[in-house]
């Protein structure tokens, strides 16, 4: 079975590659060049994916990838700008790097801050599982839990909001989170809203997958195929709670 499955895995790919459209190899190259860290091989399979359970041709879905990733590296360098004046330092990848202190807020909140991560600012977003306790996925460690009094973050921008949403559903969605602790970092953000809840993820898919298991809760903006920080910090039924 598992050869037969790699077998049209493989055989799919190749057809994708040669299917004569012209503009696909040069669209790959220009997402892998913004998110160098995933594989020709994960984001083809993707696309396949998606291609094949929405009847969209694959170049269109590529073209909406590269779309939908530029729109929010423009963003990112815009509120870049915007903030320049008021502090010059970016948090790499997620890290704990900074002085200013996330500290405590009630359960099923969460934290936005600007972060480069994969080389750029798509931001980064934590879950509060506790009032003082943070569930979040980072490159350096996968999902890992961080007191909220220890994680730091560098950068003006940075916020906690809330979700709306009953009592019930933040603690089952917490708890599903916190069980999430150990899987490994994707760095797929491209297409992580088609990507499997359980495994490996990023920061955005752990706080998108939890509330859409358990409440139906879509906490994206924009409903693309990629789910990103600052889709989540924006998304309807979000509210500001208070700036870091």
């Amino acid at each position: 079975m598992k050869k037969t499955l790699l077998a049209l895995s493989l055989a799919s790919t190749m057809l994708f590659s040669n299917a004569g459209i012209t503009n696909a190899d040069s669209t790959v190259d220009d997402i892998l060049k913004l998110q160098p860290d995933i594989t020709k091989q994960e984001l083809l399979e993707g696309v396949q994916k998606v291609s094949s359970s929405t009847g969209e041709s694959e170049q269109a879905i590529l073209d909406q990838m590269y779309s939908e990733l530029k729109a929010d590296q423009e963003q990112g360098n815009l509120e870049k700008m915007k903030l320049n004046q008021k502090d010059k330092g970016v948090s790499i990848q997620g890290g704990n790097a900074g002085s200013k202190i996330v500290g405590s807020s009630a359960k099923g909140n969460f934290y936005y801050t600007p972060s480069e991560t994969a080389y750029l600012d798509h931001g980064h977003v934590g879950l509060f599982y506790t009032s003082t306790v943070i569930v979040e996925a980072v490159p350096s460690a996968g999902v890992r839990l961080i007191d909220a009094d220890e994680r730091k973050v560098d950068s003006s921008g940075a916020v906690v909001k809330s979700i709306t949403a009953s009592e019930t559903v933040h603690k089952n969605a917490t708890s599903w989170a916190r069980s999430q602790v150990g899987q490994s970092y994707s760095y797929n953000f491209v297409n992580n809203r088609n990507t499997d809840h359980y495994g490996a993820k990023n920061c955005s898919k752990l706080i998108w997958s939890a509330y859409k298991i358990y409440g139906n809760l879509d906490l994206d903006v924009d409903k693309g195929l990629g789910v990103y920080p600052r889709d989540v910090r924006d998304a309807p039924g979000t509210k500001l709670v208070r700036n870091i």
